[in-house]
């Protein structure tokens, strides 16, 4: 027998999984975009974490009233939406990764999240909506994980 993921926590994994692309991203270019991508970085990093935490908060009764969960989310959201944009277009000036890379960040940003929610709610299905999204994130992975594999070849000695 396999486990089940709650469908209320599918959303939390993903949070955690961009969040460990966001590091890996910051870990690939740190020498390249100095402080402004640095902080490009650390924001919605730092939004990521407010969102999954004040989630999980909600979810254990920590937090009882409603007010103050919806002030995490959207301080989070409002990080997590400028960090993004900012980590794509410091990631196209860093020219570590291809430039499709950073135009799929600005894509996977939560902008485009709410964009798709919005459209949603005109008679399309949430997942449906959410696919770009997926998409642009699963790109950014894939140039990470081509990225870093080409930084840890040696180059051959041939005499």
């Amino acid at each position: 027998m396999g486990y089940v993921v709650n469908v209320a926590a599918r959303p939390l994994l993903l949070l955690v999984g961009v969040m460990a692309a966001i590091a890996a991203l910051h870990a690939l270019q740190r020498e390249r975009y100095g402080l402004p991508g640095a902080l490009a970085s650390l924001a919605p990093f730092l939004g990521l974490a407010l969102v999954v935490s004040s989630f999980i908060l909600h979810w254990s009764n920590q937090i009882i009233e409603i007010e103050g969960f919806l002030v995490l989310i959207g301080v989070g959201a409002l990080l997590m939406t400028v960090g993004v944009v900012a980590l794509g277009i410091t990631t196209i000036a860093a020219r570590v990764l291809p430039r499709w890379c950073g135009a799929a960040l600005i894509v996977g940003s939560p902008l485009f999240v709410l964009l798709g929610v919005g459209l949603s709610m005109h008679g399309l299905f949430v997942d449906v909506a959410l696919v770009p999204i997926v998409v642009a994130w699963a790109l950014v992975g894939y140039a990470i994980f081509r990225a870093a594999g080409r930084r840890s070849e040696r180059p051959s000695r041939v005499r």
